[in-house]
């Protein structure tokens, strides 16, 4: 009881004091509570830093890569006398779309390819939809043959795929019209033709008369050919120029498919097509 008076006295007694100090503008000191370290959110919960507007930064685009030249792939020399009528067999390459073929180097009796389809498998009609080319070449001859529609061309394809045999009866043919010396640089020999390898065609149009004219110069046809078919994967083997290279006359009928990207790289390169198919033997 004693410590509870005292206690109560204690408390009036400051209260008296408080009323004192406050009549007289005594201000009491305030106290400051000892404070606490500030606690971090949680990662989860934390605010994000308010930002202005975000600034889009525009860079430059690269430059594009220069593309890799197509390597030499060949192990050894081909015949510098190609020229020569002889057969040799043709050396192997990456493929055998890509095979050289010329007056020395030939192909088997009985080589014919496993995959030949009629033409009209491309959208080809008439005659040239009877023709035989091999199914690798039909998605490019039918954008081909599209091309040649859309442009108001009628282009004819008359003659594709022959075999060994087939072609022995063509050289016969221009043995007898212009003697087997003529008939070696108008034709090859069985076995030499890039006809036999079914991815070789020879084109012609309404009313084109015979094989002793420029079609590439004189008719819309054969101009739209010698500019635009290389898109569509196919190339001229015998261009005008370059019969000391090919040892066959100039042929501007004659195309050889060997696919839209080599042969977008055979014309980048100023070659004749024996030249350009020497870095793919061996491979």
């Amino acid at each position: 009881m004693i410590a509870t008076r005292r206690s109560l006295l204690s408390l009036v007694a400051v209260a008296l004091l408080l009323a004192a100090c406050s009549a007289t503008g005594i201000s009491t000191p305030s106290v400051t509570p000892t404070a606490e370290p500030p606690v971090a959110a949680p990662a989860s919960t934390a605010r994000p830093m308010e930002h202005g507007p975000e600034r889009v930064v525009h860079l430059a685009p690269l430059a594009r890569p220069v593309e890799p030249a197509i390597p030499v792939r060949y192990d050894a020399a081909l015949l510098a006398d190609h020229c020569v009528d002889r057969d040799v067999a043709a050396p192997p390459a990456t493929d055998v779309v890509l095979t050289v073929l010329d007056r020395s180097y030939g192909l088997a009796a009985d080589y014919a390819p496993a995959d030949l389809v009629t033409a009209s498998s491309a959208g080809l009609t008439g005659s040239s939809g009877t023709k035989l080319v091999r199914s690798v070449v039909v998605e490019d001859l039918a954008a081909m043959g599209a091309a040649w529609r859309e442009a108001g061309l009628s282009v004819i394809v008359e003659s594709a795929y022959r075999s060994y045999a087939g072609q022995a009866a063509t050289f016969d043919s221009w043995v007898s019209r212009l003697g087997y010396a003529g008939a070696l640089v108008r034709s090859a020999r069985p076995g030499h033709s890039e006809h036999q390898l079914g991815t070789a065609i020879d084109v012609t149009s309404p009313g084109w008369a015979g094989r002793l004219g420029d079609w590439a110069v004189e008719s819309p046809e054969g101009a739209w050919m010698a500019d635009h078919a290389w898109r569509h994967g196919f190339v001229m083997s015998y261009p005008a120029g370059s019969e000391a290279q090919t040892c066959f006359s100039y042929e501007p009928w004659h195309y050889r498919w060997i696919g839209r990207d080599a042969a977008a790289a055979h014309r980048s390169s100023g070659l004749h097509l024996r030249q350009f198919l020497e870095r793919y033997v061996g491979g």
